[in-house]
């Protein structure tokens, strides 16, 4: 299974190999575009991002905008749409950056790049979808009601630094190949939160100020995920294992067929956590 994991991955990468060389062809034609949108009768936002290739950044906006955006990009190579419609209660982003080739991909693809800021006056849901390149969500400040992250070939980071004002009712995060690394998850307020991980390492962090119960699921790619609990935090583990799988659970005891922590039955929030392990080790470490 680890050779076929392997061998899959390898020919993802050669692929994108091919395909920016061939695309090298055509010179590149950098152009920057800034928009921004204020906020208006909008109640809450909805912001659908796909980012095919380049380095994306999504954070607050403090300025009494829906939306704003910073978008350096290779015109010769890519094509922006950005479309903003204002419902009754709710204003609705879609954002895209495209190839205009079937290939889809420049060896010089770093050149784009995507600040957008996201209102932290109103209720957000948020959808990115991020391709070939780095990904960094700084959520701090931001009203977060659904979150939707996944990402393609490079590496992502996700940080929330103080508390998410209103309750998250889901979380989901898909990783592909590269290491994710998340901060502060804790903080983000959320009632359900689903990870699926990739062909590369995640480290998720649950430090925060956590509010109420939670549910967690767990899917452990090929490169392994270590989970970062605070030690205030009860939390009962459910899993099913692989055989080529680690799995490491620190003041654990296990009780029928679930695994609770140490301080279970006297912590104040508990998390109940499904965790399904396949080639990569599982880790719970406490903080």
């Amino acid at each position: 299974m680890r050779k076929a994991t392997g061998f899959l991955a390898a020919i993802i990468l050669a692929g994108i190999g091919a395909a920016c060389h061939l695309e090298d062809r055509i010179p590149a034609e950098v152009v920057s575009m800034n928009q921004s949108q204020p906020l208006g009768k909008e109640k809450s936002l909805e912001a659908d991002i796909r980012f095919d290739v380049g380095s994306l950044e999504v954070t607050s906006e403090k300025s009494g905008n829906a939306y704003a955006v910073d978008l350096d990009y290779d015109r010769a190579s890519y094509k922006p749409d950005v479309r903003f419609e204002k419902g009754a209660d709710t204003g609705r982003l879609s954002l895209r950056l495209e190839s205009l080739h079937k290939l889809g991909l420049r060896a010089d693809h770093h050149q784009n790049r995507l600040r957008l800021g996201l209102s932290d006056s109103v209720p957000v849901e948020l959808s990115v979808n991020s391709g070939v390149g780095d990904t960094r969500m700084s959520l701090t400040g931001m009203k977060l009601r659904t979150l939707d992250i996944e990402s393609g070939v490079g590496g992502s980071r996700i940080s929330s630094f103080e508390p998410n004002a209103i309750p998250c009712d889901r979380v989901r995060i898909k990783n592909g190949v590269g290491s994710l690394d998340a901060v502060g998850l804790g903080n983000l307020n959320f009632r359900v939160l689903e990870f699926e991980g990739g062909v590369g390492g995640a480290n998720l962090d649950f430090t925060g100020e956590w509010r109420a119960d939670a549910e967690i699921s767990i899917q452990v790619g090929v490169g392994g995920v270590t989970v970062r609990m605070p030690r205030s935090v009860g939390v009962k583990v459910d899993t099913k294992k692989n055989f080529l799988s680690g799995f490491h659970l620190e003041n654990f005891s296990k009780r029928d067929s679930l695994y609770y922590s140490e301080n279970y039955d006297t912590a104040k929030i508990r998390i109940f956590m499904r965790v399904v392990t396949g080639v990569g080790g599982f880790k719970i470490a406490w903080i």
